[in-house]
């Protein structure tokens, strides 16, 4: 007996898709190439626990464990004259914008962050798919679009289904 949802792939044509970590996947191919010589970080909590949360009497390892319930970007990239926020889709969507917004509002108050906090912050969406409804969204928000195919793109969109593998056509 199996559990779950079954994907329109596995109902049309007995394929059943696995997850895999693609878009870390891809941010860290991307970083590895643009950045070479820049330090970044994938999965980077950002926010400040709760301060009722940091009592004296934590240890720094429950304290770690607290920081579990913030919010992470996929990368975070810092040069000398700005900090850059990065987040991958390989099909962006709105939520992606609005995640970028969110984390350049709380990189400034990330702790392990802290001797950045008056460098400019640069938000960056990385994608492979383009949705030009959401590329639009996010340039009106000052957020720079890149687009980025890794090699392995081709064979992952074949996976998908016709609907999954593009965006909105019209945007207007």
């Amino acid at each position: 007996m199996t559990h779950g949802l079954v994907t329109s792939l596995e109902r049309t044509f007995g394929v059943k898709r696995t997850w895999q970590p693609r878009e870390m996947q891809m941010v860290t191919e991307y970083l590895t190439r643009e950045y070479p010589r820049t330090f970044w970080a994938t999965r980077v909590r950002l926010g400040s626990p709760h301060p009722e949360l940091l009592m004296p009497v934590l240890s720094e390892e429950e304290r770690r464990m607290i920081g579990v319930w913030r919010r992470w970007a996929d990368a975070v990239i810092v040069q000398k004259d700005k900090v850059i926020i990065l987040e991958a889709a390989i099909r962006p969507d709105p939520g992606d914008v609005s995640k970028l917004e969110l984390y350049s509002r709380l990189l400034p108050v990330t702790p392990e962050y802290r001797q950045y906090k008056d460098r400019p912050i640069e938000m960056i969406l990385l994608y492979a798919i383009e949705d030009p409804a959401t590329i639009l969204l996010a340039r009106e928000r000052g957020i720079r679009c890149i687009e980025y195919k890794p090699d392995w793109l081709s064979s992952y969109v074949a996976l998908l289904t016709k609907r999954e593998s593009r965006g909105v056509l019209h945007v207007g």
